[in-house]
């Protein structure tokens, strides 16, 4: 968190910090920033080159700026998953572990749903980069969604199998992710890290004009093709 101005009237909402957004946020008079992803400070004095730049640019032109990671990946009403879920017309039911924190969640729907209608309500959120992988059934009953860096390692493809997982949608996957697919027969979507993220800060944004009428939010859409 960098606190800055003491008014605020507009305040900008993004994925990603960068000097780049915050000249997108000077240009749209913006005195303060919502992202997923902010940055941290060094443990140490020995500041290195890019924090010295963003840091600099917040406090010269009085921006203040605040992060949630964990908090809009996981949150049940504005996180990025639950918010991927009823984007799909899924219910959103529990939390799904990845690397031991319950970053992501299921989803199950009312009737089975084609993947086809899936990757269709999809489409217009996510990047023109998209991997799919079509391993598994056509009919998708039960979904799990991690947002991300949210490749699945071996053991937590157990965990999707033994739970009766139908498909996978997260951001992006490594190399070796799809024959981990292929031999457990799940279908998975890698949306683009950027564009599965897009969904919690918009979702939050559509709370604060909600519920802080005083406040005007500004999407700011530095897109982001990985």
């Amino acid at each position: 968190m960098v606190k800055r101005s003491d008014q605020i009237e507009n305040i900008g909402f993004a994925v990603s910090a960068s000097v780049e957004l915050f000249k997108l946020a000077k240009q749209k008079n913006c005195q303060a920033l919502i992202v997923h992803h902010s940055f941290n400070l060094p443990k140490t004095n020995n500041y290195d080159y890019i924090f010295q730049e963003r840091m600099s640019y917040l406090i010269k032109n009085d921006i203040s700026l605040f992060g949630y990671h964990f908090l809009l990946d996981a949150h049940p009403e504005v996180g990025n998953n639950v918010s991927i879920l009823k984007t799909i017309g899924a219910q959103p039911d529990k939390h799904f572990l990845h690397h031991g924190d319950p970053w992501g969640y299921t989803g199950k729907f009312p009737q089975s749903i084609s993947l086809a209608e899936i990757k269709k309500s999809l489409k217009p959120h996510l990047s023109t980069r998209s991997v799919f992988y079509d391993f598994g059934k056509s009919e998708i009953n039960k979904v799990v969604a991690i947002s991300g860096k949210g490749a699945p390692i071996s053991r937590e493809m157990t965990d999707l199998v033994k739970n009766n997982v139908d498909l996978y949608i997260t951001g992006e996957v490594h190399e070796w992710n799809r024959e981990l697919f292929r031999e457990a027969g799940i279908n998975l979507i890698a949306g683009g890290h950027y564009h599965t993220e897009c969904f919690g800060i918009k979702a939050l944004m559509e709370k604060v004009k909600k519920d802080l009428t005083q406040i005007t939010p500004v999407w700011l859409d530095l897109k982001n093709e990985v």
